[in-house]
Formats: structure tokens, C-alpha cells, sequence
């Protein structure tokens, strides 16, 4: 399975937006972490603006990077700049690091609610045409293993 790392500094807004999204379009697919440099705790106007699309993610948790230290992840993908630099080798040693700048998390942060509706379409939309695309990627990957594992088995038999 597809271990996908959200990555941002508090992990209270964007991060959550980011995995409630990931979760819902990867569609039990790929297991979605999210986790902060610095976490603080979830900002409720995120819980509410997520519900408004129909993604509850009330039960979610602000987890430390460090907490994810044992899992071998796929993807991390990095909300807010310079945050790629800051990632533990130990966390992020095999994981593509994809770099996703939002620019406006400062007032995400300040619980603007304009910022959050303009914020959930644009991390919606880039949450949607990742998992799209990687997931294709990955199933296309996996058939053609298939495939050469069978033209295998055939021409052992032959």
C-alpha cells in the first residue's frame, strides 16, 4: 500500500485540508499521515470548512513528524516553503518530497474564512490531480509486473 506523508509547520489548517483530501481521493488506496513541524493544535474553522464539502475530519489529530519516524513513506508532500530542508533523513531517506507552496497559510492561521474557502479549492484541486496521476502511475507499474510475471511463468512452462 501507498504511505503519503502531508507535511506542514503546524499542521492546524492546510496539513489537515491536505489529508482529509488525500484520504477521500485515494479512496482507501493509499493510508494518508499528516504531520507538523511544529503542531499545534487543529484550528476548528478547518473541521468546518472540510464539513462544507463533505469531508469530516473532526477526528484527525496535529501529529509531531517524529511520531512517524518507523514508517517507510512513499510521498511527502510539503505544504508552505523551506519545509523540504527541514525533514528528517530518517523520515524521508526513500520518499519522493513533492513541494506544494500555498501562499496564503498566514492567514489560514489567523482563521480568515475567505482564505480558508480560496485555500480548500486550490489544495482540493492539487489533491485530486496527485492522487490521479500517482495512483495511475503505480496501477499501470503493477499490471505490467503482472504481465511480465505470467509471459515468465509461460515461458518456464514452454
Amino acid at each position: 500500500m501507498l504511505h503519503i506523508l502531508v507535511l506542514s509547520i503546524s499542521n492546524a489548517t492546510a496539513g489537515q485540508m491536505a489529508h482529509g483530501f488525500m484520504d477521500y481521493f485515494t479512496n482507501e488506496r493509499a493510508q494518508i499521515y499528516s504531520a507538523g513541524l511544529e503542531p499545534q493544535e487543529i484550528n476548528t474553522t478547518v473541521i468546518d470548512s472540510m464539513d462544507v464539502v463533505g469531508i469530516d475530519i473532526s477526528d484527525y489529530s496535529s501529529n509531531h513528524i517524529d511520531d512517524y519516524k518507523k514508517i517507510p513513506f512513499d510521498y511527502i508532500i510539503t505544504l508552505g516553503e523551506n519545509i523540504a530542508s527541514r525533514i528528517p533523513h530518517s523520515i524521508s531517506n526513500k520518499a519522493s518530497i513533492i513541494e506544494f507552496p500555498i501562499s496564503n497559510i498566514e492567514e489560514l492561521n489567523n482563521g480568515d474564512e475567505g482564505a480558508f474557502a480560496k485555500a480548500r479549492k486550490i489544495i482540493q484541486a492539487y489533491c485530486e490531480e496527485f492522487i490521479e496521476s500517482e495512483l495511475k502511475k503505480i496501477e499501470k507499474t503493477k499490471a505490467i509486473k503482472k504481465v511480465k510475471k505470467k509471459l515468465k511463468k509461460n515461458k518456464k512452462q514452454d
